[in-house]
């Protein structure tokens, strides 16, 4: 193959410029030939204009009175007689001016007479050459300095993809290839290479947090959910574990290990199918023998429900021997609220199981002293009831907590959460109303009514250029109508569109990566900022980083409570950043609580961070208050 060297494609960029000199040059001639025509043509008309008014004027008159009435119009040069050729100078004529002379006129006399008249003087001819020259020179000294500063880059291209696509080659294969080969090979490299990055990323999520045979969540996953559910700011008023527990697992995992791994993905599909009427919920393999649930907001009755459905669902179990079917497992319950201690609950699913093989056969247990149970008072048309309320009063509540940022320590923006007031007056948050909003079909609605009032906020701010995140649901982000309001409110408010910033869960943005494309294209043309927040809740890919127009990542809480002792979360930060490193994307921490969390946090170089270290959520009446 012929090479093509980057001095060749240098050679042909001067070739192309030296046409468009050309070209242009043949406009230029072409324009000034029809505008030179159009004066012409227009000082000989108004010339015949002249005349012909003299002659209208002064039927009498004499060729000797002419020039009289000539005089005064400044494009008349001279008369000639007809006949006698004989010429009547009005003014100096320069051998540079381009004159033009007019038909034979005759007088009643019938003496016969012609006009010379000015077209273009000279010193006005010289002046568009000197002009025209002198934009020639400029535009020529402007073409080759571009063209020197394209030839410097591509020269400098050439010798970075040359030794590039050398460094790890038989240098014996191609000794002189083809320059576009080299690129080509390149760009497919480097292809490869985001794609081995993302599956690094997504491995080492896998290791650090996923059981490599059942593919769930493993005790680290589980234990950070549980812990930052335990101790971030949006509070849960009521979650519950429920620990399964398969007894003598042990023996069959070393007589029979296949059996064991059959018997096990049997559990987990039974437990995935049956957790799917509660989609915040959490399974993971705690240990061996021990599988954990994790739910929250949720009712006593409903937990008593699943776990009647799960031991009649369980009974498709294939028991292996010398397992007995008929004291195969038993689940214990232990519920918890924000503010509880980890070990206290675990400890207490842990009691929970114990009690429930005290009693014999397969079963499950749940302790209910009156100090243990935690209940969500409101029924389904209760809750209802009072959403409906709230948007009809337009009496959704906005808080604001700031996002700092590490270097210079000041706040980047601030993040929008929504509160409501029940019907004794006490401030919900959206963690406890908005599963209930989502079953009542009414999630969209609340959605519109928080972006229409940080809306009216905006306009009440209009001198601050303070920027807010806005959460949007994952049932709003697949509503086309709801889609099309946001778009065209931003629209029409363009200023207001460059100081929001819209996050979005990294599961939704993974999950529906194809369905948000075009909206996020949207969002990017009109400024609006992407955030992906819930980052490190699930086990995803994060390809979705090159794929759309991102600016910030928030990492979930659960990846970082504790963090200065936690190396695999650490190890999952740095991956993330490794994926990051060729982009402008900018990565903060949700739930910041210590100092020694903030330490490992510089330490890792996030941009920053936002939590109960920093300041807790507060209501604004206006965004001057916010802050």
């Amino acid at each position: 193959m012929t090479a093509l060297p980057l001095k060749t494609i240098a050679r042909t960029l001067h070739s192309w410029q030296q046409r468009l000199a050309i070209t242009i040059s043949i406009f230029v001639i072409f324009f000034a030939t029809v505008w030179c025509f159009t004066i012409s043509q227009s000082a000989k008309l108004h010339s015949d204009e002249l005349i012909t008014s003299v002659l209208q004027s002064q039927p009498n008159i004499k060729l000797a009175q002419l020039p009289k009435y000539l005089t005064a119009n400044n494009s008349i040069v001279a008369v000639t007689n007809g006949q006698k050729q004989q010429q009547i100078n009005i003014r100096p004529n320069v051998w540079l001016n381009w004159t033009g002379t007019t038909k034979a006129y005759q007088l009643k006399d019938n003496s016969q007479f012609q006009v010379k008249y000015l077209i273009l003087s000279g010193k006005h001819i010289i002046l568009l050459v000197t002009i025209t020259c002198l934009f020639w020179l400029v535009a020529l000294l402007l073409a080759w300095a571009v063209g020197k500063n394209i030839e410097h880059k591509l020269y400098h291209t050439e010798r970075k993809a040359r030794r590039l696509f050398q460094s790890n080659r038989n240098q014996n294969n191609l000794k002189h290839p083809d320059l576009f080969e080299v690129l080509n090979v390149l760009l497919e490299e480097l292809a490869i290479a985001r794609t081995e990055q993302n599956r690094v990323d997504k491995f080492i999520r896998a290791q650090t947090f996923l059981d490599p045979d059942l593919g769930i969540g493993n005790r680290v996953f589980f234990e950070n959910r549980l812990e930052a559910l335990l101790n971030v700011e949006e509070q849960v008023e009521q979650g519950f574990v429920i620990g399964l527990r398969i007894e003598e697992l042990e023996q069959l995992l070393e007589r029979n290990k296949k059996a064991a791994n059959d018997m096990l993905g049997q559990f987990t599909q039974i437990l995935e199918q049956s957790l799917k009427r509660h989609p915040s919920a959490l399974l993971a393999r705690y240990s061996d023998r021990d599988f954990a649930i994790l739910l929250t907001n949720v009712s006593v009755k409903d937990i008593e429900l699943l776990c009647k459905h799960l031991l009649k669902a369980l009974l498709h179990v294939r028991v292996p021997p010398p397992l007995d079917p008929e004291s195969l497992y038993h689940m214990g319950v232990a519920s918890f609220r924000s503010g509880d201690q980890l070990t206290q609950v675990l400890l207490e699913a842990d009691m929970a199981i114990r009690a429930a093989q005290l009693q014999g056969g397969i079963n499950w247990f749940m302790y209910q002293e009156q100090d243990k149970v935690k209940t969500v008072a409101m029924g389904s048309l209760q809750w209802r009831t009072l959403l409906e309320r709230t948007l009809m009063q337009n009496g959704f509540i906005l808080y604001f907590q700031s996002v700092m940022q590490q270097s210079p320590r000041q706040v980047h923006h601030q993040e929008v959460l929504v509160r409501l007031k029940d019907n004794d007056g006490k401030i919900l948050k959206a963690s406890l109303f908005m599963p209930m909003a989502q079953k009542c079909g009414l999630i969209i609605q609340i959605d519109k009514q928080v972006v229409l009032k940080l809306f009216r906020l905006f306009e009440q701010d209009t001198s601050s250029q303070a920027r807010y995140s806005i959460n949007l649901s994952q049932e709003a982000l697949l509503n086309a109508e709801f889609k099309q309001w946001f778009i065209n409110e931003l629209t029409q408010q363009p200023k207001q569109a460059q100081r929001l910033i819209v996050e979005i869960s990294e599961y939704a943005i993974v999950e529906y990566s194809e369905d948000l494309t075009l909206f996020l294209q949207q969002l990017d043309k009109l400024h609006v900022s992407i955030l992906v927040d819930q980052v490190g809740q699930y086990v995803l890919s994060s390809g979705y980083i090159k794929h759309h127009p991102i600016s910030y990542l928030k990492l979930h809480s659960s990846i970082v409570r504790n963090i200065q002792s936690k190396s695999e979360n650490q190890l999952f930060i740095r991956s993330l950043q490794g994926t990051c490193a060729d982009t402008s994307v900018k990565i903060f921490a949700f739930g910041l609580e210590t100092e020694a969390e903030w330490q490992t946090l510089k330490q890792l170089d996030l941009a920053g961070a936002q939590g109960q270290y920093f300041n807790l959520p507060e209501a604004g009446l206006s965004l001057s208050n916010s802050h």
